[in-house]
């Protein structure tokens, strides 16, 4: 082999030249992305010294690159945790571990604490010899706040859990019960206390049971994620299926600590599922560089916890890319790929315009919490993920852009995170305003008080309008409950029963609220209280409602009894005197009734309880001789409309609308009256009389169930004026009822016999359209014919006029055998027998069966039944349904024709008696109808088409109406235009022999 010449000075100059220019430009790169990073960057000595930090560290920390570069990572950091970060200093050096990661705090500039998620990893000589960290400090300031809000969350979450529908469980590592809801202890039958520090086989449940949960809580523990498991417990309420949501609990340190159980009962429904998870792990070996420091600064871009890619000239043809990049992208083939090629998914979303942009004006571009969708497992499913995103041109030499150097951190984690802390929140305040409760916390060493803004509302407070203090919020407590209300709240923090009291608040604006309260003490190691957290619940609206249950028990109570003396008596003054009496204290204080009406014996009067004049609780009992010129204006109003009042306020001012009368003003005024009630006694749209009823102030405003009450109670004392109405109209009735029944039978004597004339004209008429009128018909038809056969050449035009003849007295014999059709429905009948409708509409077919083929048309027909009937008109009914259905069908659609039949019982609600019915149905699929044209199909000679469209004279719809209508039915259709029609015939099951009997020999 020939011997390679030695280079010259010249080439060893130019190579050298050419790595050193190399060297400086992966330097530039270095500290551009040094630079712009989305997180801190430093270099920090082995003494603690920052030798260089990015401007992002200064950021996080409060200070100057100057004044941070002047102190130590020992004076920067939080002293409690400043031990951690010395041992792994020492080991770093010792080369007991190649990097270090973990969270610490930093103070900053301002004496604020901050914390950071640090990553070091130390860069030595080529002999190994330690040189400096290279630290990656990332803030996580907002993740810790957020796990502290969680942490506040779970407790109110806990409270609530109290009153929750579903069984709510706790367990510790060891699958101990932790927490128990009281649904969980009634559905097992064990107290809820047994189950504390227990697990499911130590409280002897069945062993399939035990296992399904340890093999649950297992899993959830290894895996710490969330499962659904399903269970089936055979309890005190008998075999349950449940399905039950493990969720792990962190504490503050993202350390698992528990399982959240939340079981609900899904009996019916067995589902079997296992979650499954698939992890994809995979490694990307870098490839080494010639220069220490282009591989120092591959190590850190491949230590950091970020996202980092070096893109290649305006196609974006990845050069590098660390271990984090590619793990996000499955582990695919990048290096001397396009972007477009090695990620297509990313077309659309916007993002190879912004690197062409980077590229083509140099200009970065930053974006914070950016989406993104990425097909992470290489599946052809994109998943989307968030990214604070830094693009950085990079340059070569003579600072051209040559590619672009993507960093990226994910924080699709945080983001994640913060919408489940909203939406937990969210939830938490839907709960609470949908149940009407708001949450409190109770700090008893500082008395400071908590409340949500939902308690706020309920209390009539704006949000923030709670002052926060112990004191303040018992001045809102009803003076009554006061002191049952603190004495069960000290119960509770003095280790008694929990919280739980019902008691009454004074909003803002004077109104009366329920409140119920319930909570729950937790302690301290001494057994101290430390804070109270609990619900209040608003309960007015049930409260009220037993209130009013109450007062409509004894106004029932009362009503009843005016019911069963009403049934008893037909003197209207007793009964008057009765209600009045008995009015008081039902229904208010004080009543009075006046009566005005005309009747001979129904006298005016007014009663008035208790009396006006002494005051005393007696009935002043007044017989008025005409009717009273002043009316007070409530009854005049009253009369005038006809209408119940109810006037909610009473003043002084409004005695005078009532009465006139000093006396009942005086007494209204001594028992202080609050509301009143006016009801008008209408008889027949005629005013008889009024009540009054009146409610003192203690006793409370009148409501609208009062007003019922009070209408009932004044249609007793309409029913007293009717009954001795009715009593006076018998009397007078009695007097001449034998002539008015001699006169009624005269009248249906006469009427029979016209009847019978009006019959026997009828049968004249069909004998006539019978016979006398189709005999001329026949003979125009007959000569007609003859006209044509004998002189049919001779005639020529008149042809035309001679076939028109024809067929003009062909329609009109078909119109005369409508008629005689129509007028027989009542003429020609035969008696109800059992008449089996399937038979009938099996006939109707055979005798159709030519248009059916003409057609090329379809008629089913379901199961029919039985019915009594007269078999030849229902035959007629079927012939002109059926064949009507055959005749209307749209141009090149075959007709198909649905015949069913359903019967209704006699419970079925409907205009008719309570007797089986059935329901025949007639469907097809021809041209339909205009709905608003419905009662005239059924009308005599009504077409909705032109003779020349579809033939007939329109009288066959209304045979059937008069065929049902004989059978004591009833016909109808519903129908849309170009869709088809329905023809609906309800027809009786069944007919008393001995009104068919008489119907038949009536015709």
């Amino acid at each position: 082999m020939a011997k390679r010449p030695d280079p010259t000075p010249q080439e060893e100059i130019s190579t050298i030249s050419q790595l050193r220019s190399e060297v400086r430009q992966t330097e530039r790169r270095f500290r551009a992305t040094f630079e712009q990073a989305a997180v801190g960057m430093a270099h920090v000595a082995l003494d603690g010294r920052w030798l260089q930090v990015n401007q992002k560290l200064c950021d996080i920390l409060g200070y100057s690159r100057e004044e941070l570069q002047s102190l130590t990572f020992q004076q920067t950091t939080y002293q409690e945790d400043l031990a951690d970060g010395m041992t792994a200093l020492q080991q770093l050096i010792a080369d007991e571990i190649t990097n270090y990661r973990g969270e610490k705090r930093y103070v900053r500039k301002d004496g604020q604490l901050t914390w950071v998620q640090l990553t070091a990893s130390l860069a030595r000589n080529e002999d190994g010899t330690p040189i400096y960290l290279i630290t990656v400090i990332q803030e996580i300031d907002a993740r810790k706040k957020m796990e502290e809000d969680l942490y506040r969350q779970q407790q109110a979450f806990q409270t609530l859990a109290e009153n929750a529908q579903d069984i709510i469980s706790r367990f510790d590592s060891n699958f101990r019960f932790i927490y128990v809801n009281p649904v969980g202890a009634r559905t097992s039958g064990i107290p809820q206390t047994e189950f504390i520090g227990k697990t499911h086989a130590d409280l002897g449940l069945p062993a399939e049971h035990v296992t399904n949960w340890q093999a649950g809580l297992q899993k959830a523990f290894e895996t710490r994620q969330p499962l659904e498991i399903e269970l089936k417990f055979d309890g005190s309420t008998g075999l349950r299926y449940y399905q039950a949501r493990l969720s792990p609990e962190f504490d503050a340190a993202g350390n698992m600590v528990s399982v959240l159980s939340i079981a609900r009962d899904i009996t019916e429904q067995k589902l079997i599922e296992e979650e499954r998870v698939r992890l994809l792990e995979s490694e990307q070996q870098a490839r080494a560089e010639a220069e220490v420091e282009r591989q120092r600064l591959y190590d850190l871009f491949m230590q950091v916890p970020a996202l980092i890619c070096l893109l290649r000239g305006p196609e974006h043809r990845f050069e590098f890319a660390n271990e984090r990049y590619l793990q996000l992208v499955g582990n695919r083939d990048l290096i001397g790929r396009t972007i477009r090629e090695a990620q297509p998914e990313l077309a659309g979303q916007g993002l190879y315009e912004l690197l062409d942009n980077v590229y083509q004006t140099g200009k970065p571009f930053i974006g914070s919490e950016l989406p993104v969708m990425i097909d992470r497992k290489l599946n052809g499913h994109k998943e989307e993920g968030y990214f604070n995103v830094v693009y950085q041109p990079a340059r070569n030499i003579e600072g051209a852009v040559e590619g672009v150097m993507v960093h990226a951190v994910e924080v699709t984690e945080q983001i994640r995170n913060r919408e489940i802390t909203r939406s937990s929140q969210q939830r938490l305040e839907m709960a609470q305003q949908a149940g009407q409760i708001g949450t409190f916390e109770w700090l008893v060493p500082t008395n400071d008080i908590i409340w949500t803004p939902e308690l706020e509302a309920l209390y009539g407070l704006p949000a923030g309008g709670f002052e926060g203090k112990y004191e303040s919020w018992v001045q809102r407590i009803h003076p009554e409950d006061l002191e049952r209300v603190e004495s069960n709240l000290q119960r509770s923090i003095q280790g008694g029963a929990p919280y739980h009291i019902e008691f009454r608040i004074i909003r803002p604006d004077g109104s009366i609220r329920w409140m119920l309260g319930k909570g729950d003490t937790h302690y301290d190691e001494h057994g101290q209280a430390l804070r109270v957290i609990g619900v209040h619940i608003d309960i007015t609206e049930r409260k009220e409602t037993e209130l009013q249950l109450a007062r409509t028990l004894e106004q029932v109570g009362f009503i009843a009894a005016t019911s069963k003396l009403l049934v008893a008596s037909i003197d209207y003054r007793e009964v008057l005197v009765h209600v009045i009496k008995n009015a008081i204290p039902a229904i208010g204080d004080w009543c009075r009734i006046d009566l005005h009406s005309e009747e001979p014996d129904i006298q005016p009067l007014s009663i008035s309880y208790p009396d006006s004049v002494e005051g005393m609780r007696e009935l002043s009992f007044e017989q008025i001789s005409r009717v009273i010129d002043v009316t007070p204006s409530a009854l005049g109003t009253v009369r005038q409309q006809k209408k119940s009042e109810i006037i909610t306020h009473l003043d002084q001012e409004a005695y005078r609308t009532l009465t006139i009368d000093k006396g009942e003003q005086k007494v209204l005024k001594k028992f202080h009256a609050g509301s009143a009630m006016v009801v008008p006694l209408v008889i027949e749209d005629t005013i008889e009389g009024t009540v009054i009823l009146v409610a003192s102030a203690e006793r409370g405003p009148y409501t609208v169930a009062d007003l019922n009450i009070a209408e009932e109670l004044a249609s007793r004392v309409i029913m007293a004026i009717e009954r001795a109405r009715i009593y006076h109209n018998l009397q007078d009735l009695n007097a001449n009822l034998e002539s008015r029944v001699a006169q009624r039978t005269e009248e249906l004597r006469q009427l029979n016999a016209d009847l019978e004339r009006s019959n026997q004209e009828l049968q004249e008429f069909a004998y006539v359209a019978s016979h006398d009128l189709q005999e001329p018909l026949r003979k125009i038809q007959a000569f007609g014919n003859l006209l044509e056969d004998e002189y049919g050449e001779q005639i020529d035009d008149g042809k035309e006029y001679l076939d028109r003849m024809r067929n003009a007295a062909g329609r009109m014999r078909v119109l005369i055998d409508d008629l005689l059709t129509f007028s027989r429905v009542a003429t020609k009948t035969l008696p109800f027998t059992p008449t089996n409708l399937e038979m009938i509409a099996r006939d109707v077919i055979d005798d159709l069966e030519t248009r059916i083929q003409e057609t090329h048309g379809t008629i089913e027909i379901g199961e029919l039944p039985t019915i009594d009937a007269d078999s030849r008109q229902i035959y007629q009914v079927l012939q002109n349904l059926l064949g009507n259905a055959l005749k209307f069908h749209r141009p090149n659609v075959p007709p198909v024709i649905k015949v069913a039949a359903i019967i209704q019982d006699a419970s079925t609600e409907s205009e008719f008696k309570n007797e089986p019915r059935c329901v025949l149905t007639i469907q097809d699929n021809g041209i339909g109808f205009d709905e608003k044209y419905l009662d005239r199909i059924f009308t005599v000679f009504q077409r909705l088409h032109g003779r020349n469209e579809y033939e007939g004279t329109g009288i066959g719809l209304a045979v059937v109406r008069k065929i049902v209508e004989r059978h004591d039915g009833t016909i109808t259709a519903t129908s849309k235009v170009g869709e088809g029609s329905t023809f609906i015939v309800t027809l009786p099951v069944h007919h008393q022999t001995k009104d068919m009997d008489k119907r038949y020999d009536e015709f």
